[in-house]
C-alpha cells in the first residue's frame, strides 16, 4: 500500500487513519517537478495529494480515502457497521467536514497564504470572501459541531472513529490559520485528537502550510 503525501496537506488526513490502524504502508513524498509529470496526473488528474494506491486500486480525495480504508478494515472498529443506525450519522459528519466545514477554512487559507499554489481554484475564487467574512461563516459553521461535541467526546456514537480524522484534519488547518481563538466544545475535541499519537505522528510540523 502506498500513500503519496505532502506535509500538511491534506494527505495527512489518511497518514493519520492507516497510523490508527497500525497497517504497513509506504510514504512517497511528492514534489512540485513530480506532481507535474505525466506519470503523476495518471494517477492524481489534478496533480494534487493525497493517492492511494492499494494493489489494483488507485484512488484520491482525502475523504473517500478515510472512508475507504476504514470499510475495509471494518473490524477494527473506525467505521459503525453497515447494518448500524449510527452508519447515517457516520456518513454525515464526513461529508459535513469536507463541504461545510472546510469551504471557509480554505477562503480564509487564501488571504493568510497569498502564494499558495493552487492547480484548480482560479485566482479569482481564492478571494471571494474577506478574512473577516471566513472568519464568521466558519464560526457559523461549528455551531452543530458544538452542539454535537458538549457531552461527548466523539461524532459518532461517542466512539472514535474515520469521521474524525476527517473533520480533526480540517480542524488542524483552522487551529493553525489562527481561526480557533475562542474556547468551546470544538477546540476542546480538537485538542483530544492532537494527543493521539497516531495523529502526532503523521502531521509532522504544522506549521508550514505547502501546497493542498
Amino acid at each position: 500500500m502506498k500513500l503519496y503525501h505532502i506535509p500538511s496537506t491534506r494527505s495527512v488526513r489518511p497518514q493519520w487513519l492507516l497510523e490508527e490502524m497500525e497497517i504497513s504502508y509506504d510514504l512517497i513524498r511528492v514534489t512540485r517537478e513530480m506532481s507535474l509529470s505525466s506519470e503523476y496526473i495518471n494517477l492524481h488528474p489534478q496533480g494534487k495529494v493525497p493517492v492511494l494506491v492499494d494493489e489494483d486500486i488507485t484512488i484520491f480525495e482525502s475523504g473517500a480515502i478515510c472512508t475507504y480504508l476504514a470499510d475495509k478494515y471494518l473490524d477494527q472498529g473506525f467505521a459503525p457497521k453497515l447494518e448500524s443506525p449510527a452508519r447515517a450519522y457516520y456518513y454525515q459528519w464526513l461529508f459535513y467536514a469536507a463541504l461545510t466545514l472546510e469551504a471557509p477554512v480554505e477562503q480564509y487559507m487564501f488571504h493568510v497564504l497569498p502564494d499558495l499554489p493552487e492547480q484548480v481554484i482560479p485566482t479569482q475564487a481564492k478571494v471571494r470572501v474577506t478574512p473577516e467574512e471566513a472568519q464568521q461563516w466558519f464560526l457559523k459553521v461549528c455551531k452543530p459541531l458544538n452542539k454535537r461535541l458538549e457531552n461527548q467526546h466523539y461524532l459518532v456514537g461517542n466512539r472514535f472513529s474515520a469521521a474524525d480524522v476527517v473533520t480533526g484534519g480540517v480542524l488542524l488547518w483552522a487551529l493553525k490559520l489562527g481561526m480557533m481563538k475562542q474556547e468551546c466544545p470544538v477546540k476542546e475535541y480538537l485538542t483530544r485528537l492532537m494527543e493521539r499519537p497516531a495523529l502526532k505522528k503523521a502531521a509532522g510540523d504544522l506549521h508550514q502550510m505547502e501546497s493542498l
